[in-house]
């Protein structure tokens, strides 16, 4: 009785972390690849960025941000938790945090350093 018991326990968390890591998959999936963001307010008006998340030989996630690629600031972080993806990177000499939510299919919504609002649409 305790062998099935364990046996039980073992295929629950085994399945468990089998979904957790699906659908941890197929969130990196929605984020990785080119958004068109709109960072509205910021100083010099609202801006229109391109967001291009990537998944590196090692796992982690990477990227970069800002107009096209010559002139783009690499992500200096990044990551998903739970339907967020979370980045750094440096802009004008600063540490600049962002985060957009899953809002639908091809749309997030955010924050960039938790004073201007994003809203983008996945182009690649």
């Amino acid at each position: 009785m305790k062998n099935i018991q364990k046996l039980l326990i073992v295929a629950v968390l085994f399945f468990a972390g089998f979904a957790t890591v699906q659908a941890q998959s197929e969130t990196e999936k929605f984020f990785i690849g080119k958004w068109k963001l709109m960072v509205y307010g910021l100083p010099n008006g609202d801006t229109e960025m391109v967001l291009n998340i990537t998944k590196n030989s090692d796992g982690t996630l990477g990227g970069t941000i800002g107009g096209d690629d010559a002139n783009a600031n690499k992500l200096t972080k990044a990551e998903i938790e739970g339907n967020t993806f979370y980045a750094n990177f440096i802009g004008n000499g600063y540490n600049v945090p962002l985060y957009i939510e899953k809002k639908g299919d091809k749309k997030v919504e955010g924050s960039m350093n938790d004073m201007f609002d994003i809203e983008g649409t996945k182009i690649k």
